[in-house]
């Protein structure tokens, strides 16, 4: 096999682990803001039953924060697609 045969196939694997990685932090940041989504209605739920907050800032709270997740989960993307 030639060098530059050589050089291509480990090029490739290269490439093949770079996209697993990529892959794989996405995933993670999917799953961290679905974590987070879940955490922050748990959250809002306690507060408003604690009546440190009503229904409707409850509400605004969680869309905030899941709006805040979806931007960091974007932003996390950008950075691994780099």
């Amino acid at each position: 096999m030639s060098k530059m045969a050589k050089k291509s196939m480990k090029k490739s694997k290269s490439v093949s682990s770079v996209k697993k990685v990529l892959n794989t932090g996405f995933l993670l940041s999917v799953g961290i803001a679905s974590i987070a989504k879940e955490n922050a209605e748990k959250i809002t739920a306690e507060l408003v039953k604690r009546g440190r907050l009503n229904e409707g800032q409850g509400r605004k709270l969680v869309n905030n924060l899941i709006k805040r997740s979806r931007k960091e989960k974007e932003r996390v993307k950008k950075l691994l697609m780099r």
